[in-house]
């Protein structure tokens, strides 16, 4: 990827005045557990001051506010079931009653899956405009992407991958046949498609064919829009999207025009998949059955709102309500405490080991700190 995604977390760290641990996965697209860092950059000296009176070693992340960072790919609260800790077994010497969830996805039902846990406080935030912005930025001034060129197709798709959650293209791309006038991946047939293709765009696709039909990763009730969707929006280029319900409505609340009435939006009404899906392919049909005059119409009326969106993408106010958005969804959640359960199990451990794993002064010190919170008080109060 052109961006370390450090950097990202560190941007995350900043917008929330560093008051929190922040922690990503490394490397990019890894799920384990293990694959859950601590963002390096965090400064929480009073957390680590506390920490290396009472352990050996200073870990901040013991005591520290915690958001985990799951903002780039799909949530899967299954996939880490055999530990009721879920996430929070990345770090279970963790002392605070819950931590914060930053996600990508709304009408979520893995969303509410974290909520009912009592372990996670939920915030979402659009990180894959922040890292699109980054990625596409050469789009803001390329100028051949304004070329005016013969088109090949109405219609762009792109479908690199229908495994896992994505198995749906393949039923898409079934239907499609269909259909005529699609451009069916890269116009530029000597492009090697990888993993880093994401971070790329190529001017030909978007110059040549009228529209793009963005396939989001995930089809299903929930609203996760990635690169794929920013993608067109940063090239100019309308678009129509197989994404969760209420999507292009969404999209409407950033300001960005969608293509009613030159293209029919009813879709997006659609709460049931396969019928959104089968929407989207009859209205591609529909205009590509369309006298040419009507059509070079569509395009071009579609084409002035596409410019709107560009330009909406690369301005600072978009910038602006992006930070906005990430500072003001984590502020107005409740703060978390620190679990003094956890404190008092250190006190009361049975084991030998465990035991003698704790000097005489720091137990001292631990008693001290369990019943500064006992009696009110907070980590960020307490004086060793």
């Amino acid at each position: 990827m052109s961006v370390p995604t450090s950097n990202l977390y560190d941007f995350v760290h900043q917008v929330l005045e560093n008051k929190f641990l922040i922690k990503y996965f490394y490397p990019w697209g890894h799920k384990e557990l293990h694959n859950l860092i601590n963002n390096v950059n965090t400064d929480l000296t009073n957390y680590a001051q506390i920490s290396s009176f009472l352990f050996q070693e200073p870990h901040p992340s013991f005591f520290a506010p915690t958001v985990v960072c799951h903002d780039q790919e799909p949530l899967d609260f299954d996939l880490y079931l055999d530990n009721e800790e879920n996430l929070r077994a990345c770090q279970i010497e963790s002392k605070r009653d819950r931590w914060i969830l930053l996600h990508s996805e709304l009408n979520s039902d893995q969303v509410k899956k974290y909520k009912s846990t009592g372990k996670f406080e939920c915030a979402y935030w659009w990180s894959h405009a922040a890292i699109a912005r980054d990625w596409y930025r050469f789009a803001e001034y390329d100028q051949r992407l304004l070329e005016s060129h013969k088109k090949v197709a109405n219609w762009l798709v792109y479908a690199r991958d229908t495994t896992g959650k994505r198995e749906y293209r393949e039923r898409f791309l079934d239907i499609l046949r269909v259909v005529s006038s699609v451009q069916l991946g890269s116009i530029n047939t000597d492009v090697v498609v990888t993993s880093d293709s994401s971070a790329e765009y190529n001017h030909e696709d978007y110059t040549k064919t009228n529209c793009s039909i963005v396939l989001q990763t995930v089809f299903d009730n929930r609203i996760h829009l990635t690169e794929k969707t920013l993608r067109p929006i940063a090239c100019g280029h309308p678009f129509m999207i197989l994404s969760g319900p209420g999507t292009l409505k969404y999209l409407r609340t950033y300001g960005f025009k969608t293509f009613h009435p030159f293209i029919d939006e009813s879709y997006d009404l659609e709460t049931d998949s396969d019928k959104r899906m089968t929407m989207v392919i009859s209205e591609m049909d529909r205009i590509n059955k369309l006298p040419q005059a009507d059509q070079e119409h569509i395009w071009k009326s579609c084409a002035v709102l596409a410019r709107h969106n560009k330009e909406l993408f690369f301005s600072d106010e978009f910038f602006d309500l992006l930070t906005t958005e990430l500072k003001n969804n984590i502020d107005q959640l409740p703060s978390s405490k620190i679990d003094i359960s956890r404190i008092r199990l250190m006190l009361t451990t049975k084991t030998k080991q465990a035991k003698l794993a704790m000097p005489q002064s720091k137990r001292l010190a631990t008693i001290k700190l369990y019943l500064h919170l006992r009696n009110g008080g907070s980590v960020e109060n307490f004086v060793i």
